[in-house]
Order: C-alpha cells, then structure tokens, then sequence
C-alpha cells in the first residue's frame, strides 16, 4: 500500500497503481477567446531570464507559471467568482507559454463543482486527475501496531521504502535527500507526527506521516502520507498504519482528520471507507499541452 496526501501534482498512469480592469474580448462564457483577440488588448506576458516563472497580467489580474520537472504549474489570483476573468487568464497564460516554445500546463481547482469545471473547460484544459479529500472525526478505533516518532537515522530506510512503494507518484516517488530535507524543515513540520513502524526484524517496515493544519479553527490533523514496505503488501499494515496516525492527531487532542487520495485508488478507498472515512471535496487537475 501507498498513498500520498499531495495536491499540487501532474498525472501519472493509473495502471502503475494495482492519483478585472480589462473585461474579456468579445465571446461569451464557455466560448474559447481566440489568440488575436488576447493579443490585441495588450495582455502582455512577462519571463523570467532563466524561464523558472512565467507571468501573465494585465494591471489587475495576474496567471503565474511555475517551472516543474515536467510541467507548468499554473495559479490565478482571480476570484474563483470571477468566471469571465478566470478563463481569460487561463486562455493568456496558454497563449504566453506556446509563444515561448510550448509546453505542459497543469491547474488545480479545489472543491471543483459544475461552475468551476465550466471555465477550464472552456479555456482549451481538460480534467486528468481528482483528488478526493475525506475526513472523519475522531478518536478512531486503536490500532494494533506500535510506532515511534521519525529520528535522522530513519531517513535513508525511509527514502527506500517511500521511493519503491511511492515508485508510480509523480511527486512522493523519486524522493531525494535534499526533498525530505525540504519537507522536514516546512513549519508545520513534527517528527513525533512522523510515526515508524518497524518489521520484526528491526526494519523500517512502514511509516504513517501525520500534520496538524493549525491554521484553522479548529486545528485539524491529516494522514499526510502514509506507505509499507512493497515486500510486506496484504498483510493489512496501511490499515493498521492509518488507526496509528489517527491515534496520534486524537492524542494532540484533535476532533477531526482529513487526507487526500487518488480518486481511482480503489483499494484505499475501500479501505478509508471502512475506517469511517467520508468524501467531502474534490480537487481537479486540468491539463493543456502546448506544442
């Protein structure tokens, strides 16, 4: 088992896996703007030398493309209300990067619905990806497995279970030492969170990565990734895993817990399902190629 809590991600293949001030020119909502109308209001695309980020803005609203390793992460600082500007963007931003050479763009809605999957849509970008957030509350059943908290000695054993378990995730797989580091120095970042399972023979058989979202109120804890060693798949250790990490956030006295899966993980889903987990959101992936 393996599963990953990220959002930000481009596409894999599932098989893998046994996840304002200047109004619109002209057309209407769900009508694509052509390129010459875009050019002919001026909006005008700003790179940087090095083509790491690529702006696009027209005084008031602003598209940014990030350079990934293999695509353009694409984010807009309209109002997600604002649907004529979004999709005008979105329209810009494509325009901007097939002007530079072209490329992969990939854009996020989170808690899509029918009107947020409407201006995408309409912009030329298709849907490749649903990440489900699920949540319960808490406490949980207890589990039957024993962890302890991350320690730096883990973290080559971690890098080797995560990147073979994780070795069809487009962001967990293929984790290096400086993104572990990354992602140890995030603020939210706790080591007693970080539980480790270990095999009988001493190993590190499994991990259950849990973050507390302090940020709202009230703090709410996740199951931020969570994986076993492929040697040890159908023994039910994710299960025994997830009840661990609930247990943990139910310890710091939280009330609710969420994760994301993949929409199409249909062995973690059940599982989830069976733990008390219930779908509350969905948060779309929508791609564009330029070429």
């Amino acid at each position: 088992m393996a599963w990953s809590s990220s959002h930000w991600a481009s596409g894999y293949s599932p098989p893998r896996r046994l996840c304002a001030s200047l109004a619109r020119p002209r057309g209407v909502l769900g009508v694509p703007t052509s390129s010459d109308s875009i050019r002919r209001c001026g909006l005008p695309a700003v790179a940087s030398c090095r083509m790491e980020r690529l702006v696009v803005s027209d005084g008031t609203d602003t598209a940014t493309l990030v350079a990934t390793q293999d695509h353009w992460l694409l984010t807009v600082d309209v109002p997600r209300g604002e649907a004529e500007r979004r999709q005008r963007l979105l329209e810009a931003a494509a325009q901007a990067l097939g002007a530079e050479g072209g490329g992969r763009i990939v854009f996020w809605v989170d808690n899509t619905d029918e009107a947020g999957d409407r201006v995408p849509l309409a912009a030329g970008y298709t849907p490749f990806r649903d990440l489900w957030r699920l949540g319960r509350q808490l406490p949980a059943i207890p589990g039957s497995l024993r962890t302890r908290p991350f320690a730096d000695q883990d973290r080559a054993a971690f890098l080797e279970v995560n990147n073979r378990a994780f070795d069809w995730h487009p962001e967990q797989g293929g984790m290096t030492e400086a993104d572990l580091e990354s992602r140890m120095s995030e603020p939210w970042f706790d080591a007693d969170g970080f539980r480790i399972w270990e095999n009988d023979s001493g190993e590190l058989g499994g991990y259950c990565w849990t973050k507390v979202h302090s940020d709202v109120k009230p703090p709410v804890g996740e199951i931020y990734a969570i994986a076993v060693d492929p040697d040890l798949r159908g023994r039910g250790i994710g299960r025994e895993l997830t009840l661990a990490g609930l247990e943990w956030l139910a310890h710091l006295g939280l009330r609710r817990a969420i994760l994301y899966v993949e929409s199409d993980n249909r062995p973690a889903n059940r599982m989830y399902n069976e733990l008390g987990f219930e779908r509350e959101a969905t948060n779309r992936a929508y791609q564009r190629i330029l070429r």
